[in-house]
């Protein structure tokens, strides 16, 4: 994953524990996906960033999971290096929407399942398919 990491001028930060690990590399893997896909965030329409997060709320769950890092801390994290300070209103509306997503259980499986895939095997076809469902779950902007 470095190399992918490096090739697209984003690093995960040096951290002290497995919960700033978990955020740094949420962000730092969300950024990867946003790249690979051809789209800054900040240009994102409303409610493809609200896409974005929930589906960095995917990724850092897994993550933490694999880390035994704290998921409320990571989230916090990433959702405020994601999001200004000024959405902040939205880090706490995406908790509410993982937590329904999570009762969908067949669609939050599949999510899980190509988001762990990524993480276990981190080369460009597991980039690919996690840039592929990133983009399929995106709101087309006019």
């Amino acid at each position: 994953m470095a190399g992918m990491l490096d090739a697209a001028g984003l690093e995960i930060c040096d951290t002290n524990t497995p919960t700033e690990f978990a955020a740094a590399a949420t962000v730092a893997i969300m950024k990867l996906v946003l790249k690979t896909v051809g789209r800054d965030f900040d240009s994102l329409s409303f409610e493809n960033r609200f896409v974005t997060g929930l589906f960095g709320f995917l990724l850092a769950h897994k993550l933490s999971r694999r880390t035994n890092a704290d998921l409320g801390v990571v989230l916090g994290i990433a959702g405020l290096d994601l999001f200004s300070r000024e959405e902040i209103d939205q880090v706490y509306k995406l908790g509410s929407s993982y937590r329904r997503l999570r009762q969908h259980r067949q669609m939050h499986l599949a999510l899980g399942e190509i988001i762990e895939g990524f993480l276990s095997h981190p080369d460009e076809d597991a980039l690919a398919n996690l840039a592929s469902l990133y983009q399929m779950c995106l709101r087309a902007e006019a």
